[in-house]
């Protein structure tokens, strides 16, 4: 029988291995799409699910305490004044981080991180980077707002912090359109931060 050439077996092999190894993509969630559904718990244990909250503004917030983008933002208090500001809205931090990363905190450690920082809204747990995927989350922080009806509405940076500003607050003017009736404009902008560490 005609073997293939070695370095046709070689390449063929390291195709193998590639797709081994490699882990599922993510979505391309774009905004005027349904928000897909979760069930994660929260870091005292207790299961939050999006559908609990239907009817209501959800917004997302993908968040790494060993992200120094994240670190920073919490030490800001960014994501806390503009939730303070929007008492209607339901606010949801998101860890997609792998366990088994050097950038994973256990629970006891974000716990503490959060009482640090004043974070007081629900922190939820997504081992597996299922949720994350989902959503095509890939930085922390990575922002979602999902309307009263399921839909995400807004997606990107919470500001335009990256190009030397900390104004526009995307999020906040999100969410200030939805109160007043309006859709966000923008409705997307390009996150800025650490990538998640799936």
């Amino acid at each position: 029988m005609h073997k293939p050439p070695p370095v046709l077996r070689l390449a063929f092999a390291s195709l193998v291995a590639l797709l081994a190894c490699s882990g599922p993509t993510l979505a391309e969630l774009a905004v005027g799409q349904p928000a897909p559904a979760f069930t994660l718990s929260d870091l005292d244990g207790h299961q939050v699910s999006l559908a609990a909250f239907r009817g209501k503004t959800v917004v997302l917030e993908w968040i790494n305490p060993n992200c120094p983008i994240s670190r920073g933002h919490a030490e800001r208090h960014t994501m806390i004044d503009t939730a303070a500001r929007h008492p209607e809205a339901v606010w949801l931090a998101i860890n997609s981080t792998n366990p088994t990363h050097p950038d994973h905190v256990d629970r006891a450690t974000h716990k503490s991180y959060d009482a640090k920082h004043g974070i007081t809204y629900p922190v939820l747990e997504d081992p597996k980077g299922e949720v994350g995927r989902a959503y095509g989350a890939k930085t922390t922080p990575h922002m979602f707002v999902i309307d009263a009806t399921g839909v995400v509405v807004y997606a990107g940076a919470i500001d335009d912090g990256e190009r030397g500003s900390a104004k526009p607050n995307y999020v906040d003017s999100a969410l200030d359109a939805l109160a007043a009736g309006r859709r966000p404009d923008p409705a997307a902008t390009r996150p800025y931060g650490c990538s998640v560490k799936y």
